[in-house]
């Protein structure tokens, strides 16, 4: 009969507890929503769904690794797929908060910053075709048969360095924003709300950055070669770390009343084309009968 030894159990643990506690965090949020969805609720919404499945997919392989290849497989493209997935909406969800952050005047896709920010997460492709051209997928095939995934180090570096660059990249910004705001953000009427907004998404994008660092320099220190169960353990506390900061972020008082008032301000700023109609008036008059 095969019994777990005690890095499983351990995994098994980990696995479930953050599945539970995504899954409060993203009922809490999805109650609260009362008004309509805007881009940015959606973009947590999704970033909470895309960890969620993470953390169940990385529970289910990580209790059928030994000896199965498949399972062993799914570990891997899990880590490869849903991960990046999950880390592509986080990176769309902070260029939303700098967007919201900067008081806007014009649309998403006229203003400078947010396109270059879109810009950048291109190169991020190109890091998931090279986690799969570079993946390590192997069974052992002596007795307790463990699964070893990771990536070679050109592709695990190459991650590492694009995570701190564009996390630093954030941080820079949200720094500008909270200790050096701009006019708009001085004269508005959020604007202590605004800074502390700044203030909060600057701690989230160093957790961000410092749960990739840890989750790639330990790949980097191990050869590229994890047990798939620590592999999957450690990509799932750092989704669910960084999830749970950002939920703590989301959640301020005057966080989607900022938010609200942002997006409305730019929606009603859009250039409008003012028509002067000329409207005649017809008076019929009768003659009163003698």
């Amino acid at each position: 009969m095969y019994t777990p030894d005690d890095l499983e159990i351990v995994s098994e643990i980990i696995s479930v507890a953050c599945i539970t506690a995504v899954s409060l965090l993203f009922g809490r949020k999805a109650a609260s929503i009362e008004r309509p969805v805007y881009y940015v609720r959606g973009l947590l919404l999704c970033l909470y769904t895309a960890t969620w499945a993470f953390n169940i997919i990385a529970c289910m392989a990580t209790s059928t690794n030994n000896g199965n290849y498949i399972s062993c497989s799914l570990s891997l493209y899990n880590c490869i797929i849903v991960y990046n997935i999950a880390k592509l909406f986080l990176y769309l969800y902070f260029i939303e908060k700098i967007y919201i952050t900067s008081v806007p005047k014009t649309s998403r896709f006229r203003t400078a910053l947010y396109l270059i920010n879109l810009a950048l997460l291109l190169p991020y492709i190109a890091l998931i075709v090279l986690m799969i051209i570079y993946r390590n997928t192997q069974v052992s095939e002596t007795s307790p048969f463990h699964c070893t995934i990771g990536f070679q180090l050109p592709a695990s570096a190459a991650t590492l360095t694009y995570d701190i660059l564009i996390s630093s990249l954030y941080t820079g910004i949200f720094i500008k924003y909270a200790l050096f705001p701009n006019t708009a953000q001085q004269t508005a009427h959020q604007a202590t709300s605004l800074r502390i907004m700044a203030k909060r998404s600057i701690v989230a994008t160093v957790v961000s950055m410092l749960t990739a660092v840890v989750n790639y320099c330990v790949l980097i220190g191990l050869n590229g070669q994890e047990r798939g169960l620590i592999a999957s353990t450690i990509c799932a506390l750092d989704l669910s770390i960084v999830v749970c900061v950002v939920h703590w972020v989301a959640t301020h008082p005057s966080e989607m009343q900022c938010t609200v008032k942002a997006l409305t301000t730019a929606i009603n700023d859009k250039p409008m084309k003012l028509e002067i109609k000329q409207h005649q008036e017809v008076v019929v008059l009768s003659e009163l009968a003698p």
